[in-house]
């Protein structure tokens, strides 16, 4: 079973700088923004460049903007979340009917599949935190640039966002020493995944403003961590190919 990992500690503060981390998104033209105002408060958030049109009145494009700001906040705050291990709170940020496609399957629906996806799958293996991207593998990644397109009536959104990420599986062994590394939080064979969020978005002003309507998480490279990243391997994964509740962390259909 797959699980999203990326490298930071659960417990670091909310909005804390990760400059080594965080140089990939630097490399996109990511910059911090002071304040999030639509998305869960008292997080900082980071915006790359528009992708709004030129048409229309100042005040329909002023009114585009703003809505990209915020989808752009948002998709910010789900990679903190991640970052901090906050997965009860990274459900929130998606819509009733959303779903998620990861790995061969699709997990619907925020309260039963996109939760057991978050909090049953990759929670255990502290999964979504961000991490450089080994060396040689960059251009691959950095080809994916950020962009936001929101509808003209304002209530949808699409979105393309990068991401470098640590992923983990437990190790299938029923060996002693295994065991004794599952006792302690271990046993996780642990890899680097690159490439990107497509996602979309719908605006929901009774609950706080913009919320994910679908996220796929599609990987253009993958490589084995377990040397160091100077000495990362491209390496293949299964995609999932039981459903829930064949599996108990199963999507709910496989893509």
């Amino acid at each position: 079973m797959d699980r999203l990992k990326p490298a930071t500690d659960p417990g670091e503060g909310q909005g804390q700088a990760r400059p080594g981390r965080r140089s990939f998104v630097c490399r996109l033209g990511a910059g911090v923004s002071a304040v999030l105002a639509s998305a869960v408060p008292g997080l900082a958030s980071r915006r790359t460049g528009s992708g709004v049109g030129s048409g229309g009145s100042v005040g329909d494009r002023q009114g585009l903007l703003e809505d990209e700001l915020q989808v752009r906040r948002l998709h910010e705050t789900y990679e903190m979340l991640l970052d901090d291990g906050r997965y009860e709170d990274v459900v929130e940020l998606f819509a009733e009917d959303a779903e998620v496609v990861f790995n061969g399957g699709v997990f619907e629906g925020r309260r039963s599949g996109v939760r057991r996806l978050f909090v049953d799958r990759f929670r255990p293996a502290l999964a979504g935190k961000r991490t450089e991207v080994p060396p040689g593998l960059e251009l691959e990644v950095e080809r994916q640039p950020a962009v936001v397109t929101v509808a003209a009536d304002r209530q949808t959104a699409d979105a393309r966002f990068a991401c470098s990420i640590q992923v983990g599986a437990p190790i299938a062994s029923d060996s002693q020493l295994v065991r004794m590394a599952r006792l302690h939080g271990e046993g996780i064979r642990r890899w680097w995944e690159g490439g990107s969020y497509e996602a979309s978005y719908v605006k929901h002003p009774g609950e706080g403003g913009w919320r994910i309507k679908r996220l796929e998480y599609r990987v253009l490279s993958r490589a084995d961590y377990r040397g160091g990243g100077s000495r990362a391997r491209p390496m293949s994964v299964p995609a999932l190919t039981k459903r829930f509740p064949e599996d108990p962390e199963g999507p709910d259909r496989l893509a």
